[in-house]
């Protein structure tokens, strides 16, 4: 046990991040203008780059928990703010009729499409340009990027490593990133439609969600049932090819994933172990570290959390 501590230990002793900067870069094509904020680890090495797509009404300062533990392993994070879908979604006085009219755009199918270029236009414009501020985007090293998500900037991850939404639709794969997590992510309950929509997802695939998503507390056993398959769908549908995984963390619920700092001593330390395990998962499939990937066997996780990998 010792050992395997001192292994863990050693996976995150890396130095936090040593350049943030925001910009709005502008897509001239579309005629839209999308912030983001650049996380870089310290150094002069190039390094892997996570981009990051947050939940509805998500800003680009959204996931500082999880971007803290990912800089600190020695990686950079790119989070975007995706106008139409962010946070002016909930902004202004409202009555609740029309605060539900705004979330209804926000989830838009247009919205989402939207949300795709911003992710590809993001992953274009690192590869073009050398610096952004004081922050060196020459460190970005271009054939070792990831994507993440949590909400509805997981159903992104999810379309853009292969999802086919209707079973037979052409799917939005980009090659360009090696891995991905989503988090508090939905599909279809039924495993068929599950493997229909995901089965061609092919590359490293990590789903995470908590036994609360999206539930209340008091939820009927059957609903309860019907929304946690919903939340493992992505994982369910996936081919058994290795490269799958499913951590269900106990008792948290869908705000929690979205990496904020939350003061309560039970929530902050679910997101500790969110914070290691994903950690894990990019060093393992982003940086080849045989470190991470036998931790990745047995993960620090809660006696009471799941861990499955297929």
């Amino acid at each position: 046990m010792k050992a395997a501590l001192t292994c863990i230990a050693l996976i995150f002793a890396a130095p936090a991040a040593a350049a943030v900067c925001d910009a709005v870069w502008r897509d001239g094509p579309r005629g839209r203008d999308v912030p983001v904020r650049i996380d870089l680890p310290d150094g002069k090495t190039k390094v892997p780059a996570v981009i990051w797509s947050p939940g509805l009404g998500g800003t680009r300062g959204n996931a500082s928990r999880w971007v803290a533990a990912w800089t600190a392993a020695g990686l950079a994070v790119i989070r975007l703010e995706h106008p139409g879908s962010d946070a002016s979604v909930y902004r202004g006085p409202a009555t609740p009729e029309e605060r539900q009219a705004k979330v209804r755009a926000g989830i838009a199918p247009e919205q989402l499409i939207a949300r795709i270029a911003d992710v590809g236009f993001v992953a274009d414009e690192l590869a073009r340009r050398p610096r952004e501020g004081a922050c060196d985007l020459a460190r970005i090293d271009s054939d070792h990027l990831a994507l993440a998500g949590h909400s509805m900037g997981a159903w992104v991850v999810q379309a853009m490593a292969g999802q086919r939404p209707d079973g037979e639709q052409a799917p939005l794969i980009d090659r360009r990133f090696r891995a991905f997590i989503a988090m508090s992510t939905t599909g279809p309950a039924d495993p068929a439609a599950a493997k229909a929509q995901f089965g061609g997802i092919g590359r490293p695939l990590l789903v995470v969600t908590g036994s609360m998503d999206g539930l209340p507390a008091k939820a009927a056993p059957d609903v309860a049932a019907s929304e946690r398959a919903r939340r493992a769908s992505l994982f369910t549908g996936a081919p058994a090819d290795g490269r799958k995984a499913l951590a269900i963390i106990d008792g948290a619920g869908h705000m929690l994933f979205a990496g904020d700092t939350i003061k309560t001593p039970a929530p902050a330390e679910m997101q500790d172990r969110v914070a290691r395990l994903t950690t894990l998962w990019w060093r393992h499939w982003l940086r080849g570290d045989a470190k991470a990937e036998k931790a990745l066997a047995n993960p620090p996780l809660g006696k009471a959390d799941q861990w499955q990998r297929k």
